[in-house]
């Protein structure tokens, strides 16, 4: 049986959060879950927020409510510098997740080597208790090869 949700509903855990698909819902092209890489891409380089309120996941906003925000965490894949900007922007106003705690990378698979950033950070902290949550699979096996931390697919979260 598995323990991720004791372990994420443990107010000691870190939470490490992706971004798209997770603290953000997937909801960026008109009637599509993304819009197309050109579309994408000049986006970004107008420096257009896309960002905004009617992404927030009221539910994971909920969840967090109540947490130690200095326990929750943000490792998120950028294009840009505008893009990095605006997630900041976001995690911060709509979760009060403190900047120091948001990382970036290039590479999805680049994500394993910030979780041993945040575990040098919260050394006193079991492994166990360090939880990344996405969306992406590849990324949630990447993690589980890499480290020992836990991991979490966003579905967890449906019935929590």
């Amino acid at each position: 049986m598995s323990k991720i949700k004791e372990l994420i509903n443990d107010k000691e855990s870190i939470l490490v959060f992706d971004v798209d698909g997770v603290l953000a819902v997937m909801e960026f092209g008109s009637r599509f879950h993304f819009m197309p890489d050109e579309e994408w891409n000049e986006t970004l380089e107008s420096d257009i927020n896309v960002y905004t309120e009617d992404k927030v996941s009221s539910k994971m906003q909920a969840f967090l409510s109540d947490r130690d925000m200095n326990n929750i965490y943000v490792i998120t894949k950028i294009s840009d510098k505008n893009e990095s900007n605006h997630k900041i922007k976001y995690a911060s106003k709509y979760y009060n997740i403190p900047e120091e705690n948001i990382y970036f990378v290039r590479e999805d698979l680049e994500k394993a080597d910030k979780l041993l950033e945040i575990k040098k950070r919260n050394n006193n902290v079991a492994d166990e208790k360090i939880i990344m949550i996405d969306d992406t699979v590849d990324i949630l096996n990447d993690v589980m090869k890499k480290t020992n931390f836990s991991t979490a697919h966003i579905s967890s979260f449906l019935d929590i």
